[in-house]
């Protein structure tokens, strides 16, 4: 879950929140497939008493290849759409949207010594989102039709994660993490943009793993973001 801020919005917070499945098979000990679902939804308040809010959701195939020791690219193809609603002083209405996004990276996997890992990536993201023509209206049913309009993204972003792992009494594994990343986002985009991440994940003796992080996000025009995320895994 995120919670933003951005300078049009006239100090007002946003909130941002994701739930995410997926499953996956090992082909071979260097190949990954799997499929996975994501469900969002967004809170946008803006000055001038304008609130908009929605759901939306992806889903596609995910791959992750080892090309060389220690080195994995990963790529995912997701397809999706939203539903919005608009709510201002005096008009509102409702409004749908397709979009997809492909996401792929490149990282390293480097061990310092026996227990701690940096691990440095670079990735490309573009998303693309298709907003449909609508309809707003006021209480005395007057309506203004709106037309659509796209919206895309290019980022690409470099950065590092270092994280130190524990064994615990149990046979548990507790690994703290830090990293940052860096990088821009263009055609639409806000420019450049920074993440700064610090989570803790613990793995347990019957391949049961519990992440958790916290992250802040500094974007061009004025705009960050605080938020945290929680997620329990399993190798079955």
């Amino acid at each position: 879950m995120l919670a933003h801020n951005r300078t049009e919005n006239d100090g007002k917070w946003g909130s941002f929140a994701m739930v995410n499945l997926g499953a996956d098979y090992l082909l071979t000990e260097q190949a990954l497939v799997g499929f996975s679902f994501h469900f969002d939804r967004m809170t946008d308040p803006s000055k001038e008493d304008t609130k908009l809010t929605g759901n939306g959701w992806l889903a596609g195939p995910y791959a992750s290849f080892e090309l060389g020791k220690g080195v994995f690219w990963d790529t995912s193809l997701r397809y999706g759409g939203s539903a919005n609603n608009i709510d201002t002083r005096f008009w509102d209405g409702t409004f749908d949207t397709k979009r997809w996004m492909v996401d792929s990276s490149i990282k390293g996997q480097w061990n310092l010594d026996k227990v701690t890992v940096l691990t440095p990536r670079l990735r490309a993201v573009y998303f693309s989102e298709r907003v449909e023509d609508y309809v707003v209206g006021n209480s005395a049913r007057d309506q203004i039709a709106i037309s659509g309009f796209d919206a895309r993204q290019l980022r690409v972003s470099a950065g590092a994660e270092i994280a130190r792992s524990y064994l615990l009494g149990n046979g548990s594994i507790l690994t703290p993490k830090v990293g940052g990343t860096g990088g821009y986002s263009g055609l639409d985009g806000s420019g450049v943009f920074g993440t700064f991440t610090a989570g803790v994940s613990l793995k347990t003796q019957d391949q049961w793993t519990l992440d958790a992080g916290l992250l802040y996000n500094v974007e061009g025009r004025g705009q960050s973001s605080v938020g945290g995320k929680l997620g329990l895994g399993a190798k079955f």
